[in-house]
């Protein structure tokens, strides 16, 4: 009866927030070069790369010109800076990150004369209670295969946000073709499906997903890109560039983040149902 229960919420639930499917390929409003910057944090004592390049129409590192000579630095909003070298052209690096949830964390970049910085909130890490599959026999744009339907706890005392990532046989699903985020907004402090029916994966996949807490801004910054990204019957009359929690201009955004992540081979899970 409670699966039945996960069931009927996650097909409610995938009607809801269909609006969350991203699409990143874009077009920016303007043609006056400006500063992208893309800065990443987990709590997961993994490296913190941020990408830094100027670009005029497009977002988007690889398409952007790398920026060098940059002083890019990381802190806890109340503490010391720690500067990551450049590594590569325009790509900045920290090894191993100790960075703990529950606090803001700043990222700023100095270049020219000007000081870029974006604070963002590291959330505590939200669990899976299950990892499941679903067949989907295909509608439309949408092609048939296995649906990851990730079930979730929602906490009831904060809003959260939400970012999955797939990776198939240990190899990441592009994200210059689509992203998925959620808002608690409509199921805050409930047990819910988080599944994202654009992607399909077959039976041989091994599938990692990669369940993301973020905050507001990063949120945000996905959601708006959303409205200037997708088909043209959905894109805003006059678009304009993602909201970005970067100051003075510059494009792009800095996520701070938790994440839980769960591997299965879908053809084992199959056998054993």
């Amino acid at each position: 009866m409670k699966r039945l229960k996960y069931i009927a919420i996650l097909i409610f639930a995938n009607f809801l927030l269909n609006s969350c499917e991203k699409v990143v390929d874009i077009n920016l409003a303007g043609s006056t070069p400006a500063i992208v910057i893309e800065a990443n944090l987990t709590n997961n004592k993994m490296p913190v790369t941020v990408l830094v390049s100027k670009t005029s129409s497009y977002f988007g590192y690889e398409n952007g010109i790398p920026v060098s000579g940059a002083k890019v630095s990381i802190r806890i909003e109340s503490g010391n800076p720690i500067a990551l070298p450049e590594t590569e052209p325009g790509i900045y690096t920290l090894g191993k990150a100790n960075a703990m949830t529950g606090f803001w964390y700043v990222v700023d970049v100095a270049y020219e004369g000007v000081t870029y910085s974006a604070r963002s909130f590291l959330n505590k890490p939200v669990p899976f209670i299950d990892l499941n599959f679903t067949y989907f026999d295909g509608y439309g744009f949408f092609d048939s295969g296995y649906l990851a339907n990730c079930y979730i706890s929602d906490p009831a005392d904060i809003e959260n946000y939400y970012r999955i990532k797939y990776y198939v046989n240990k190899q990441p699903v592009s994200e210059l073709d689509k992203i998925s985020i959620f808002s608690d907004k409509l199921f805050n402090g409930t047990q819910i499906g988080l599944c994202n029916r654009s992607f399909v994966f077959s039976e041989d996949d091994t599938l990692t997903v990669e369940l993301q807490s973020i905050d507001k801004a990063a949120y945000d910054y996905f959601s708006t890109l959303e409205s200037i990204s997708g088909p043209d019957w959905e894109q805003n009359a006059a678009p304009a560039n993602p909201i970005s929690n970067f100051s003075n201009g510059a494009l792009g955004y800095f996520s701070a983040y938790s994440f839980e992540r769960r591997t299965v081979v879908i053809k084992d899970y199959l056998q054993k149902q």
